[in-house]
């Protein structure tokens, strides 16, 4: 489990007018950064990872506003976080003499059907 964060943007640190030219620079829209502006505090993006909020959150004071990181909750991390790689060790895989084929340990060659060891005697 992960934790979420959500960024609130609580105010104006310095001008209003070079804050609204600075938050239309990150993509913002004017009545969307009047609106911030009017209704402060107000939850500017939320169901974040940490660091995700903190670059938010940077370049929201970069631009002259007051922000505040809080945590929101838990979810759970995607299933592709969570599997362990095992890799296998380079002894398990042979090269096949006929093809140059590399593959892991077998009988024969998948690719061209060359047997490495015969299973009655052991040997090739």
């Amino acid at each position: 489990m992960t934790k979420k964060y959500r960024v609130l943007f609580l105010g104006l640190v310095g001008n209003e007018e070079a804050f609204k030219a600075r938050m239309s620079k990150l993509g913002a829209s004017m009545p969307t950064v009047d609106l911030m502006i009017s209704k402060a505090p107000v939850i500017l993006k939320g169901g974040m990872t940490l660091k995700e909020a903190r670059q938010y959150a940077d370049a929201v004071q970069l631009a002259g506003g007051k922000v505040n990181i809080q945590e929101q909750g838990l979810f759970e991390e995607p299933e592709t976080m969570k599997r362990s790689l095992h890799i296998k060790p380079l002894e398990d895989f042979v090269m096949c003499p006929e093809c140059g084929y590399k593959q892991l340990r077998e009988r024969a060659c998948v690719k061209c059907g060359h047997v490495f060891y015969s299973e009655t005697t052991g040997q090739a």
